[in-house]
Formats: C-alpha cells, sequence, structure tokens
C-alpha cells in the first residue's frame, strides 16, 4: 500500500482533526472521532491486503458520521460558533468525499492485492 500521508482522503481527515482540535477542550467526544477518522486510514496503508484497507477506511466512514453528529449537537448546545460549525462541516464533507472515493478504489481490487489504490 502507499504511503498514507500521500493519500487525499488521509489528508482531508487530518486537517479535519487538525480543525476540531481547537474545539477539543469544549466537545472531547469530537476530538476523539476525529482522532479516529484519521488514524484509521494511517492503521489501514499499514496492511498489506486491501480488504483490511477497505475495513479501516469503512470504520474512517464511521467516524465521520460521528463527527457530524457531535458537531451538529455542539452548535445546538451553543458550545460551538456558526463559522466554526460551518468549517468543521465543510472539512467533513470533503473528507467523507475523498474516503469514499478511496474505499471504492480498494473494494475495485482483489482481496490480496498488494498494490497501491487506484
Amino acid at each position: 500500500m502507499s504511503a498514507y500521508q500521500e493519500l487525499d482522503a488521509f489528508k482531508a481527515c487530518h486537517q479535519l482533526t487538525l480543525a476540531v482540535h481547537r474545539l477539543a477542550e469544549r466537545l472531547e467526544d469530537l476530538w476523539a472521532a476525529a482522532l479516529c477518522a484519521s488514524s484509521r486510514i494511517a492503521r489501514g496503508s499499514g496492511f498489506r491486503n486491501r480488504r483490511m484497507f477497505a475495513a479501516c477506511v469503512d470504520r474512517t466512514l464511521s467516524a465521520l458520521s460521528e463527527i457530524s453528529y457531535y458537531l451538529d449537537m455542539g452548535y445546538a448546545m451553543g458550545l460551538i460558533a456558526k463559522d466554526e460549525h460551518q468549517e468543521i462541516e465543510s472539512l467533513g464533507g470533503r473528507a467523507l468525499f475523498y474516503s469514499m472515493k478511496l474505499v471504492m478504489s480498494l473494494a475495485g481490487g482483489g482481496p490480496n492485492e498488494t498494490g497501491p489504490p487506484s
């Protein structure tokens, strides 16, 4: 598998993680979900099996759903300002787009392929 730092899905999740970190003191669970999104891609890239990598990216998609929920709840509770909500929501959408692209590219190969995702 290719280095995870080069994957668009990781870059987008990492940017989301950095933005969420600014809110960490107010919403600890949001921080944990954001960290999970990036770390699952990093973990998956270490597997030499596309199916295992895809399973890790699938967990990233779950974490991104959690982030969306925590973000909406934080905003509804007045813990997150409108501009912060919009920034994180935008970064989350970008991370979701690239993560979906990555999981689809991984699903296209055979289960034992060891080459980088297309």
